[in-house]
């Protein structure tokens, strides 16, 4: 097998003597512009040199004219290293531990991503592959199949169906030791010992041919015929012998659909039918690859990055014909990812949902993170918001109740605040290579711990992982969208994140039938982002709980100029919710802001956005609290400090969903020095409070 790579430039006489030419040595039976001017592919996928040109290539390994285009995300950030080592520009890139192996199972990893990406997007014209050839005396369809396909159809059929073939070859082989008496009877003469007949000459259960068997044979002996002849490795059986190679060879196209239309009225179950299909469909393949004027088949595509979003959606974002429309804007763009979860500003139940924002990248570009990426992505949040209050939605003619905002909550009437929107950026990247065992690992990854190695928050610069990490925050932190100074809850202030992603574990989680795989990954993608926008918001602003003396509406109204921005009432919680950023608290208008409103406030606290409602285990025993007053105004309970600190929430206990018969639901903490004066204690109480939400 031939290992290229996208965008690498290579010698031209060595991609003439490894993809197909004619006889005046130009590239045929190829897409246009596959080889660019300067010897670059441009494209990713398979293709098969069928008819080279070259009495010495004819005379070569057939599996040498199997040649994968990987993506460029393999390249080092030079464009001349993969997994640690140079690519040569003039012979075949191998790896010096099990080579063949590693890069194969990743070449049909790749080659299945874009074939299952054609399946659900027919109309991409990016998509290239060639007509199917004139193959009606195989009763055949337009869509031939092409050896990755059928290779991929055979392997998943057998780990789908182990047990078939165990149990048929049990069925069919049990008893053919056993006396046959009926037969032994009818046909031998007994020798008489007195009364008793002794038979001297005993006939067996004879094996009876099956046809199940024939199939079964058949199937074994293709892809004992791929692995001999292309080098991919392919399942074996311990009960059915292949048939000799020679023979087969002959089976190949007309004699073996001849060979199947004689048994196939024999089948009825589910599973034989289906294998049925897959073997005929080899056969179909055998018959177009032997013939005489097979020149090539391929399947590449020249914009890897739409199989790579496609990736990333399936394992991240929600799907549904709303989606769609809300991702193609009216201004023509499009968003990559989106899915719907609770607002990052203590949020309840599933009426406090905010859509969170994606866009992806398959390899990593410095201009993502700044210039027209960075732009195009603020817009897309914008163009959410926008769809959200649609004239429709203003006129009173739309209803959030009933289409793709179900339960999303951008704006609070009350402060006319808006929720935090995330936005983030999805790279692909590959673990630092260490050294040559990391091929053996079911996908290529640097460290012991594989959640850590599937997300990570995007780094920068030559420091350790800790500080690249934080020079990337704050780098996204400075690029944050905004028109006022100190407004969180504007409707301009939009914040960004970036991630690298495991390339090699999205390709395995997309290709793979498990869809536990995928689950997996959407949970843990999902809790990351999540936790991380959480955290930038805990260190970049302070977070205040505000209950005012007055009505919520009376305090709001009076210092609507001075608190536009900075506040937000999340539904269901007994405050209001003050954020300022941290470089600001010691401004001359921050000051003036507190010295207006803290005499008009019954009680203003520190409150810290990070969750700590779900931090603990589900098998972690609920906390016990003897402790515990409600404030019916404030809608929260004050806790013993004490019993809080001992309950170590998160660690030894978490959180009850019910404190003195009232749901516990929240996401939000502040510890305090003493509780307001309508309680009877003691300034030296010591509490904290817990705000609990729902219906006031």
């Amino acid at each position: 097998m031939i290992f290229l790579f996208e965008q690498f430039t290579y010698s031209l006489d060595y991609l003439k003597k490894v993809l197909p030419t004619d006889s005046a040595g130009r590239f045929k039976g190829l897409p246009n512009g596959f080889v660019t001017r300067d010897c670059k592919l441009d494209g990713v996928g398979y293709l098969f040199n069928g008819n080279p040109t070259k009495k010495e290539t004819q005379k070569a390994d057939i599996s040498d004219r199997i040649v994968f285009v990987l993506p460029k995300v393999f390249l080092d950030e030079n464009g001349t290293k993969a997994f640690g080592k140079d690519i040569p520009n003039a012979e075949n890139f191998k790896i010096d531990a099990e080579p063949k192996e590693f890069l194969s199972q990743l070449s049909l990893w790749v080659c299945s991503s874009i074939g299952q990406y054609r399946l659900t997007n027919p109309n991409d014209k990016d998509i290239d592959a060639p007509d199917a050839p004139d193959a009606h005396r195989f009763s055949s369809s337009k869509l031939a199949p092409t050896l990755i396909d059928v290779m991929n159809a055979m392997k998943l059929f057998y780990a789908e169906n182990r047990n078939l073939f165990v149990f048929t070859a049990k069925n069919k082989h049990s008893g053919n030791n056993r006396i046959d008496w009926r037969r032994t009877v009818a046909h031998t003469q007994p020798f008489m010992q007195g009364d008793t007949p002794i038979y001297m000459e005993l006939e067996n259960k004879k094996k009876v041919f099956d046809l199940d068997d024939r199939l079964l044979v058949l199937y074994f002996s293709a892809m004992n015929y791929i692995e001999e002849t292309f080098g991919f490795k392919m399942p074996k059986s311990e009960f059915y012998t292949p048939i000799r190679m020679n023979e087969f060879r002959r089976l190949l196209g007309h004699r073996g659909l001849v060979e199947l239309r004689r048994i196939k009225h024999k089948y009825f179950a589910d599973r034989f039918l289906k294998l049925y299909n897959i073997v005929k469909a080899f056969f179909e393949w055998g018959g177009t690859f032997s013939a005489n004027d097979f020149e090539s088949e391929y399947l590449l595509t020249s914009k890897y990055n739409n199989v790579f979003e496609a990736m990333i959606d399936k394992l991240v974002g929600d799907d549904g014909k709303s989606i769609n429309s809300l991702k193609h804007n009216d201004d023509g763009k499009i968003i990559d990812h989106l899915y719907k979860e609770p607002s990052l500003i203590f949020a309840s139940g599933d009426t406090e949902k905010i859509w969170h924002i994606g866009d992806s990248k398959y390899y990593q570009d410095p201009e993502d993170i700044r210039g027209k990426s960075l732009a195009k992505q603020f817009t897309y949040a914008k163009n959410v918001i926008q769809d959200f209050f649609s004239p429709e939605f203003v006129e009173g003619i739309k209803k959030h109740d009933a289409d793709e905002h179900r339960g999303v909550r951008y704006r609070d009437s009350l402060t006319e605040g808006y929720s935090v929107t995330p936005n983030f950026f999805i790279r692909g990247e590959l673990p630092k290579y260490e050294n040559t065992e990391q091929f053996n690992e079911p996908y290529f990854r640097a460290t012991e711990n594989i959640n850590d190695d599937l997300i990570q928050l995007a780094r920068m610069g030559n420091g350790n992982k800790k500080e690249a990490e934080k020079e990337m925050m704050e780098h996204l932190w400075n690029l944050r969208n905004r028109h006022f100074a100190n407004r969180l809850f504007d409707r301009d202030t939009l914040l960004l994140q970036t991630y690298d992603v495991n390339f090699l574990y999205v390709l395995k989680a997309y290709t793979s039938k498990r869809s536990s795989l995928r689950e997996e990954f959407k949970r843990t993608a999902r809790e990351k982002f999540r936790k991380n926008f959480l955290d930038l918001l805990d260190k970049k602003y302070v977070f205040y709980a505000v209950w005012p003396k007055a009505s919520e509406k009376d305090f709001v109204d009076a210092h609507f100029r001075m608190l536009a921005g900075k506040i937000f009432k999340p539904a269901g919680l007994g405050c209001l919710i003050l954020a300022l950023e941290q470089d600001s608290t010691n401004d001359s208008d921050v000051i003036s802001m507190w010295d207006e409103i803290e005499k008009e406030c019954e009680m203003i606290a520190r409150v810290t956005p990070r969750e700590i409602w779900n931090d603990g285990s589900d098998e972690l025993e609920e906390a016990t609290f003897n402790t515990v007053f409600y404030n019916e105004r404030m809608h929260g309970f004050f806790v013993d400090g004490a019993e809080f600190k001992k309950a170590e929430i998160g660690k030894k206990s978490k959180l009850p969903k019910y404190l003195m018969g009232k749901p516990m639901e929240g996401s939000a903490y502040v510890k305090i020095g003493f509780p307001p004066a309508d309680f009877n204690l003691t300034k030296k109480d010591d509490f904290y409070f817990l705000p609990c939400k729902g219906n006031t």
